[in-house]
């Protein structure tokens, strides 16, 4: 909350409450929209700090308990709206569901360089050098999952509707270059489908609560390195019916079939660097549990099986 709720001492404190009341009241009475923001009561996030997959997660493996494809029905569960977690999945896509089981082999480093050649993609955008492993952790083990998240950027103002820009590079965040240092990501995507590597994806980084000591003390810091980490762009909106510059309200359709396309690419590549399938899943699920999760991207296979047939078919 943007308003100052503590009160001072002294006799001015009975005007800094009124203007809050105010404050507060204004926006209310100047809202003119009619989102529904609330969430069924029963379906909220947990509000707590205590990880909800933390007992299912074994420290001398580095994996969540079950198979990679009952792993990801799970760790694929659909986000809602605020971050509200759907049940686990019954089934994945069937082009998933076959990585899952090793039904279809990795694509190869080799396979993977001439499809980009093709298209004059660097491979120092979606990770770094292919020819190098991928993350470990301390303990060794290499990295398992590839987790999805969105990076949610609120319009300016924030109550502006969504516009075309969002779309182009006049948009500020699309413009993906200032991310290049950024420390809790290994790449960023933005709307028109362009990736940067902040960090190769053979260097552990943390980008989850579910990695930190802090809140999620049973496993920690000893997990860094088993996760490879991708952000997507996102813009959002405030809603009026919550406190200023909240950013609650994400564009329909989330994220474009570009950003999608490239999401897929980058999954194939840590896949091929790995050599083998890495698990993936949404930031939401890993974290939940832990307060202040919220949404991923959905609806990206479909791009991924048309990558995969073009690599294997050149």
């Amino acid at each position: 909350m943007l308003l100052n709720l503590s009160y001072k001492s002294g006799g001015m404190h009975p005007i800094i409450a009124i203007r809050e009341v105010i404050a507060i009241a204004l926006l209310f009475l100047f809202s003119i929209n009619n989102e529904s923001v609330t969430p069924p009561a029963n379906s909220r996030p947990a509000e707590g700090s205590h990880s909800v997959l933390a007992p299912k997660f074994d420290l001398n493996s580095m994996r969540f308990a079950g198979t990679s494809a009952s792993q990801a029905r799970y760790l694929l569960r659909h986000v809602y709206f605020q971050g509200v977690l759907g049940d686990t999945l019954t089934s994945l896509p069937r082009f998933l569901d076959s990585l899952m089981t090793d039904e279809l082999p990795v694509i190869s480093r080799n396979e993977l360089r001439s499809y980009i050649a093709e298209r004059s993609i660097d491979s120092m955008d979606i990770g770094g050098d292919i020819s190098r492993p991928i993350s470990q952790t301390k303990s060794g083990i290499m990295a398992g999952y590839f987790i999805i998240h969105d990076a949610s950027n609120l319009m300016n103002p924030p109550f502006k509707n969504f516009s075309p820009v969002v779309n182009s590079m006049a948009w500020y965040h699309n413009q993906i270059w200032r991310q290049k240092n950024f420390k809790w990501a290994h790449a960023f995507i933005n709307r028109l489908g362009e990736s940067i590597t902040c960090n190769d994806f053979e260097t552990p980084v943390y980008a989850t609560k579910f990695e930190k000591s802090i809140q999620n003390p049973e496993i920690g810091d000893t997990c860094v390195g088993n996760f490879i980490h991708v952000e997507n762009i996102q813009p959002r909106r405030s809603s009026r019916r919550r406190r200023p510059y909240n950013d609650i309200l994400a564009i329909n359709p989330g994220f474009t079939d570009k950003q999608y396309e490239r999401l897929a690419l980058l999954y194939l590549t840590a896949s091929a660097r790995k050599e083998g399938w890495l698990i993936p899943s949404f930031h939401a699920v890993l974290d939940e549990g832990i307060k202040d999760a919220h949404n991923d991207p959905q609806n990206w296979v479909n791009a991924m099986q048309k990558i995969y047939h073009k690599t294997k078919t050149g």
